[in-house]
């Protein structure tokens, strides 16, 4: 009989193996889609509450940690967000977006030069974007600008480049209603920006000089230079270049609306990981700084502009974009058992070549620091298959103070982690992994994967119901992403503006979470200041999520999901240590709650509950230290 189970058992997962297999071969790109509709496309299903506890999370803190039994999809939801948001483009409240996309063309008519805008937040929000470099590669001496080179600072060489970016901003109100016409309705639309050949023609200069060997700049130290290693050029660098101060106006025209527009390019300086120098720039900051750039000259002279759209250069741009894949965003780092020290994250101090030696995860980090309009993935696989504190206790610092991390002994080299980094952390539980301590728990939203059912994977028994607010809002984590520093005063001052059945909602969470602070206190459990602070953010932003109402009666869904992300996770002990409190806190998820009902027993419904998911996973937790005399939520 118990070999006839245990069959059973394997046939079933094998089953779920199989068809996860044959859905995520190929995962499929298809624009003008939200991220739940993303997943549904690649073969994957997850619950859309779930998707919501996710995402809200991201803008409240940028560690999330992902629990549950081994193949629940922990790790492959994080890594299709991650995707997603490379194919799709991010959103960001105060700055331009960046552009990539398939469909990338440059296309010519008659009279513009034809490029793919996205209806972003930008497009109507800031009248314009940043638009990628391919559109304009025969058009515009990118390539023969974007050179590396041997350079000098102050006497310390290093090796640089420099690299193009460029933007556009329209003038036109018309265009800008446009815009947030089509972005309200659906913002992954994609639309023709034409803009006119005469303008880009007269926008390159024959009037530049030639480097002779090399050019003299002078640049400001700052956070950018030492940490990043990048400096935004200043103005002089155009009297190498090809044109015209860098700043052109022109006609655009969309969907037949026409307008005057600033086309400007953006320079940018970066050289190669450089302990001297950066040492020397960070001990010398807001101190200007001559710069040598070792360059004979520049290869405009071999340059071509073409304004052709013959079959040839359609063919050639083509295999330039199949060739040139969109550069995901994310890094999965498994975690060894053999991890004591933050050196497999972050890298170390190579003695031999007297370099510092970088990591997937420290290159992803630089990265992220280098471009602040997207949003970047740090996946930690198996992160507690050794001791978390050991090897990431500098990320949780940085995380909660903002200062930088240094990056070995004695040396003045030290990494920032940037605001757009975020970092997912997998988890299992058996034999060959290790608990986690308050210090991590406290820092992060624990989100727990259910095992889905074979006939509800199978047969894809969906989740019809909506989501609940701003699909767009939701899946931009860069939107509202100044959230995490609302102190007690910002949130208090939002909250108790906003009703909800109950009354004030600022009033009923202080009520609600005094109860559980006390219920958690005589064992040792109860929460600080953090933890309310992250719970009063996750409501906040839940509320703009469901489109900020004065009278918000489904608050409780929100509060519900953190009870269970950051309240429970630290519960763990004997059945002396945490029976009755266990017993307490589920109580207090019930509609009436002064009935001191036994929570292994209880005939649970989402009838007879305020915070069913709560007192469903306090319940379950009963029924395992009943069974066993021990229990953790991580379990």
């Amino acid at each position: 009989m118990c070999m006839y189970i245990y069959c059973i058992k394997d046939i079933v997962f094998l089953t779920c193996f199989i068809i996860m297999l044959g859905f995520s071969m190929v995962e499929t790109k298809s624009k003008g889609i939200s991220f739940y509709n993303y997943l549904i496309n690649n073969g994957y299903y997850f619950n859309k509450e779930l998707i919501e506890n996710y995402l809200l999370s991201l803008k409240v803190k940028p560690f999330v940690i992902f629990t549950g039994n081994s193949g629940t999809g922990k790790t492959k939801l994080s890594q299709l967000f991650a995707k997603y948001i490379s194919s799709f483009g991010d959103l960001n409240d105060d700055s331009l977006d960046i552009f990539e996309s398939d469909d990338r063309s440059d296309t010519i008519s008659d009279e513009f030069v034809v490029v793919k805008a996205k209806t972003n937040y930008s497009s109507w929000k800031n009248k314009g974007w940043t638009l990628g470099k391919d559109d304009f590669k025969n058009i515009l001496p990118i390539r023969e600008c974007e050179t590396k080179f041997n350079m000098i600072v102050d006497g310390i060489s290093a090796i640089g480049s420099i690299n193009l970016g460029f933007q556009l901003y329209y003038e036109s109100n018309e265009i800008q209603n446009y815009f947030k016409e089509l972005y309200e309705d659906d913002d992954s639309q994609v639309v023709d920006l034409k803009i006119d050949c005469e303008s880009l023609r007269n926008f390159i200069s024959d009037d530049y000089l030639e480097p002779n060997g090399s050019i003299i700049i002078t640049q400001k130290s700052n956070k950018s230079s030492y940490n990043e290693r990048q400096w935004m050029m200043n103005k002089d660098i155009f009297k190498y270049l090809p044109f015209h101060n860098g700043y052109f106006e022109c006609n655009v025209d969309v969907n037949d609306i026409k307008s005057k527009a600033k086309f400007r390019i953006v320079p940018k300086l970066s050289f190669s990981p450089n302990d001297e120098l950066q040492n020397y720039l960070q001990k010398n900051h807001g101190k200007i700084v001559n710069i040598e750039l070792k360059i004979d000259k520049f290869d405009f002279d071999n340059f071509e502009q073409k304004f052709d759209n013959n079959e040839d250069n359609l063919k050639e741009t083509n295999e330039l974009i199949s060739s040139n894949p969109i550069t995901p965003k994310y890094a999965i780092i498994p975690v060894g058992a053999n991890w004591t020290d933050n050196s497999n994250i972050l890298g170390y101090f190579n003695a031999i070549t007297e370099k510092y030696q970088t990591t997937p995860a420290y290159d992803l980090i630089y990265e992220a620091s280098s471009d602040n309009y997207n949003s970047y993935f740090l996946i930690l696989d198996e992160m507690n298959l050794s001791h978390v504190e050991r090897y990431f206790s500098d990320f949780l610092s940085a995380i909660e103070s903002k200062e930088s991390i240094p990056l070995y002994g004695g040396s003045q080299l030290k990494l920032t982690l940037p605001d757009n980094l975020f970092i997912i952390g997998t988890v299992n539980v058996d034999e060959t992994t290790y608990m986690f301590s308050p210090k991590v728990l406290d820092r992060a939203n624990t989100i727990e994967f259910d095992t889905l059912s074979v006939s509800d994977y199978i047969n894809l028994n969906l989740d019809n119901d909506d989501f609940k607010g701003d699909i767009n809002y939701l899946q931009s984590p860069l939107i509202d992403s100044d959230i995490s520093n609302l102190n007690i005063v910002d949130l208090k001052e939002i909250l108790s503006e906003i009703s909800c059945t109950g009354g004030n909602l600022l009033q009923v969470l202080t009520n609600e979470l005094n109860s559980f602070q006390s219920k958690l206190k005589p064992a040792g459990f109860d929460f600080g200041f953090r933890v309310i602070n992250e719970i009063l953010r996750f409501m906040v932003v839940a509320w703009r999520y469901e489109n900020s109402p004065d009278n918000w009666d489904n608050w409780q869904r929100y509060f519900d999901a953190q009870i269970k992300q950051k309240i429970l996770p630290k519960l763990h002990g004997s059945q002396k240590a945490i029976g009755n409190v266990l017993n307490d806190l589920f109580n207090s998820c019930l509609i009436n709650s002064d009935n001191n009902e036994q929570a292994k027993l209880f005939d649970l419904s989402e009838n007879n509950c305020k915070y069913y998911t709560s007192a469903l996973k306090l319940q379950n937790m009963a029924k395992v230290l009943s069974d066993q005399r021990y229990v953790s939520f991580i379990n």
